[in-house]
């Protein structure tokens, strides 16, 4: 083993200088999570190949330092970031945010997805080819990639395709002997060694489709039937699941994974928007059941909405869904980066706050229209909890009359979006996501202190949506924003704390209320450092990294080398 020193002139030889970050300030990106998590590094690299990546792999490997995979660091639970300075080995961050590739393959049927790929680069990919990826929503607008969402187990809100998921995939795992081996279950036959195997993919030297596991699984098949359930005393997905743990599969990081490959959806020829609104959560319950046992077919989506978190969207991160309407998806990821560039220096203006950047952003936030159709707004002012469903065209009549019937003796109501309105109410529906940080930032909050987010799977046969805390732990919020893929039942609630309230403590006496519930936590975005993961979780992770090299730590686990 050698000095640090040697080990950054290995990774330097190997990658290029420039793509090996020592400097604080070149690192700050890197070393920040998006929401939460923070801590140090020795260095972040950024291979440009996956022969790169390989040679980044046996570097760390052979000088027994930490690898901390990092794609888009998007997460909202700090899982791709170091958490903290008191890991017992040097860190290394690799960045797969250059390693981008798709190759469509079998027909447009199924792709290879490289680690470096976005959702939103995916989805153009096969937008020509009239098909869809996975997912097409949610975190795809800030450019979460495809590889993370694997790992992640991603949910999304694609009601009938469920989480991210996939059998089929290559990767690098670490033995307990310290021997870096890489595993290819893609189905498909690649060569004998990494560096064949590497070679032959990147340049798409391989056939497809004689292999015997080539209609392996490749989805979650059995999420739509298992929604309908509504009798079921249990969530449909949530993370942790031993339905969905399969190698990179919810891995968390725990393997070095280089390719996916996945299945594509016949694009849908035309949809329709409609928008809800009622005062009553009991209304909207049952609106889900009843549409859940009434409709021929599921629908695309079912995006909900707290007037609570539709009015912070629009007061602090009206800038988020302005620049995703205008520039659209793809622009996000750099102008993020290029915003948390401008914070470092911005850091070294003695005479300039901290949050100058924020300040400056909700300056034009507070001075300028919402920019929201005037319908959307009229049942902002009207109804404390909006609902939006997408359908395809050809289950507009069906939804419309279904939505009527219901109606007919409710209180709420309901109106058939035009594209405008259709384009704004999901465009709020992506902000919500943001608008708690963007609060914290504008006051300058620190949000490892004042934000607490609970991402949660509800029971199907729950009969409240909303997380009602009891008296004395609501009287310790200051604001809080509720958004969901609601036909699924998974709700993300945050929750921006008075000052001086112990965020652990409050979180705490949550998740006491949560088992009451008897609901599952994380529901989609991974346990990252913020939850602690379950023991057939930790049991999935240790048989893929028995050193505990790859993101130790992660799910509030060991940091130790060995697990400790």
């Amino acid at each position: 083993m050698t000095t640090p020193q040697e080990m950054l002139r290995q990774l330097a030889d190997a990658v290029g200088d420039k793509q090996v970050l020592t400097h604080a300030d070149d690192k700050a990106w890197y070393t920040k999570g998006f929401r939460v998590g923070r801590g140090d590094a020795l260095a972040v690299v950024l291979p440009q190949t996956l022969q790169q990546l390989w040679q980044t792999l046996q570097i760390c490997v052979a000088q027994n330092a930490i690898i901390l995979m990092q794609a888009s660091n998007t997460g909202v639970t700090g899982g791709s970031t170091p958490d903290g300075n008191d890991y017992d080995r040097d860190v290394v961050i690799v960045s797969t945010r250059q390693l981008k590739g798709v190759q469509v393959i079998d027909q447009a049927r199924q792709v290879i997805a490289f680690p470096g790929t976005s959702l939103t680069e995916l989805e153009q990919t096969l937008q020509p080819l009239g098909r869809e990826p996975h997912s097409v929503i949610g975190s795809s607008c800030i450019g979460a990639s495809v590889v993370g969402g694997i790992c992640n187990n991603s949910g999304g809100s694609l009601i009938r395709r469920g989480p991210a998921f996939t059998e089929k995939s290559l990767f690098a795992r670490i033995h307990d002997d310290g021997r870096l081996e890489m595993v290819n279950h893609l189905g498909i036959d690649l060569g004998a060694t990494p560096e064949v195997m590497l070679k032959n993919l990147t340049e798409q030297q391989y056939q497809t489709g004689e292999q015997p596991d080539w209609q392996g699984k490749i989805w979650a098949d059995d999420y739509a039937d298992r929604l309908r359930d509504l009798s079921a005393d249990s969530p449909a997905r949530f993370n942790g699941d031993l339905r969905y743990l399969h190698e990179s599969s919810g891995s968390a990081g725990k393997v070095v994974v280089f390719a996916v490959r996945l299945p594509t959806f016949e694009a849908s020829t035309g949809s329709d928007t409609f928008y809800i609104g009622t005062n009553d959560e009991r209304e909207l319950v049952a609106l889900r059941r009843f549409l859940l046992t009434e409709m021929s077919e599921l629908p695309l989506q079912a995006e909900y909405i707290h007037r609570n978190a539709f009015d912070l969207t629009v007061r602090y991160a009206k800038h988020m869904y302005l620049a995703i309407r205008k520039l659209g998806p793809q622009a996000i990821p750099k102008m993020m980066t290029n915003k948390a560039k401008w914070d470092v220096r911005v850091g070294h203006v003695p005479f300039l706050p901290r949050n100058f950047v924020d300040r400056a952003l909700q300056c034009f936030n507070q001075l300028t229209p919402s920019f929201v159709a005037s319908r959307i707004m009229k049942y902002r002012d009207e109804y404390e909890h909006h609902l939006m469903i997408k359908v395809d065209a050809q289950q507009t009549t069906e939804l419309q009359g279904l939505l009527q019937q219901f109606f007919a003796e409710q209180k709420g109501d309901f109106f058939h979006c035009d594209a405008r309105e259709a384009a704004d109410a999901f465009l709020v529906r992506f902000g919500v996501g943001g608008c708690t940080i963007s609060y914290c930032d504008a006051l300058g909050y620190n949000p490892n202190e004042r934000l607490v987010a609970f991402d949660v799977a509800l029971r199907r046969n729950d009969d409240a949506w909303r997380l009602t805390l009891p008296a004395n732990l609501a009287a310790q919020v200051q604001v809080d924003s509720c958004c969901g893929h609601f036909f699924c039942y998974v709700n993300h609630q945050d929750y921006v704390l008075k000052e001086g309230v112990d965020a652990k403590a409050f979180k705490e006496a949550v998740k006491v209320y949560l088992a009451q519930r008897g609901a599952k936590y994380p529901a989609e975005h991974n346990v990252g450092h913020l939850y602690q993961a379950s023991c057939e979780h930790v049991a999935h992770w240790k048989q893929l990294d028995p050193t505990n090299s790859c993101n130790p730590g992660v799910g509030k686990t060991s940091k130790k080398k060995n697990w400790g």
